[in-house]
């Protein structure tokens, strides 16, 4: 049921304060230097690390719908059905980004250590390279049905670029994975700096919490929901902690959001976790009726996260 690391999103930078720590619950001598920087230099990594963020969401979201296509390129040539349906496939529209700013995706601030520098430059490269490389696969794929050449092959280019779409998607976002990674940490132990004497450090760190559960708990539900059955018992226990967190963390006293202007962005953040559970509750009763959980209904819990996600980033704007 899980579908792959395809369709987990990753929208935000900074997840739990924890992520850059060790088990002991230690900032790990990779990180600590950071922590250690200026103000300046750490709100420099910062915006990077969120440049990253924002070209790893942008590609994504195209890759995703790109697999979407060749899936359904692969589902009409295998089936017995009529082949003109392959011309209602139309090729996503990308619009390119632009930035105006001194700080490049590209080009590692000197604000990080020697060794991360290395490793974005590198990362980032191989990053963009692939995705890259899944656009010029699925241009062939598109001028193949264009040409509607699977009258000629019985569609055998046809499945092995869609594969081909898919196999190289894999590898984009298990490269996505490693950079994201690198992402959290590096810009997690700047921002011990940043929020330091922020008094709005409470609700990040409350909001960073629970979106980090959240992202656990559907990923429970995609690597089991198949057979919801036998995850029913932590799935609902998992949604009770979810539940008691949205609840006391809705209750933070928003005197210090109040004066930063900040107060209905946190409330706004709590309503979208609170209709998240609500929507969670009926897709837990409906699994827990049908035996299992549908694509479709994994696909709404990521999109209300990402609302969540969108959330967060309005108040820390």
């Amino acid at each position: 049921m899980k579908r792959s690391i395809l369709y987990i999103p990753l929208g935000f930078a900074l997840t739990a304060i924890a992520m850059s720590c060790n088990n002991n619950g230690k900032a790990s001598s990779n990180n600590s230097a950071y922590e250690e920087k200026s103000a300046s230099s750490a709100n420099e990594v910062i915006e990077y690390t969120n440049l990253i963020v924002d070209l790893s969401n942008k590609n994504s979201d195209y890759v995703v719908r790109l697999v979407k296509n060749a899936d359904r390129v692969e589902e009409l040539l295998k089936s017995k059905g009529n082949p003109v349906f392959l011309n209602s496939i139309i090729k996503p529209i990308m619009i390119p980004s632009f930035s105006h700013g001194k700080i490049k995706v590209d080009q590692p601030v000197d604000a990080l250590n020697k060794a991360d520098q290395a490793f974005f430059k590198e990362k980032v490269a191989g990053f963009t390279s692939s995705f890259d490389k899944i656009k010029a696969t699925y241009a062939q794929l598109d001028d193949y049905l264009k040409a509607q050449d699977f009258k000629d092959d019985k569609g055998a280019k046809g499945l092995a670029l869609a594969d081909s779409v898919r196999s190289n998607a894999q590898v984009f976002f298990d490269q996505k994975v490693v950079l994201m990674k690198r992402v959290n940490e590096v810009a997690d132990a700047s921002e011990v700096i940043i929020l330091k004497d922020s008094p709005l450090k409470d609700y990040i760190i409350a909001m960073k919490a629970d979106m980090q559960a959240v992202r656990n708990y559907i990923n429970l539900l995609e690597e089991g929901g198949e057979d919801y059955n036998k995850i029913s018992a932590a799935a609902q226990t998992a949604y009770d902690a979810l539940e008691k967190d949205q609840a006391a963390h809705a209750a933070l006293d928003l005197t210090n959001a109040e004066k930063e202007s900040k107060g209905s962005s946190y409330k706004s953040f709590c309503d979208s976790y609170h209709e998240f559970l609500l929507m969670a509750k009926r897709t837990m009763r409906d699994a827990k009726e049908k035996g299992a959980m549908t694509e479709s209904q994994l696909e709404s819990l990521n999109n209300s996260l990402d609302t969540m996600i969108g959330r967060y980033n309005s108040f820390t704007k």
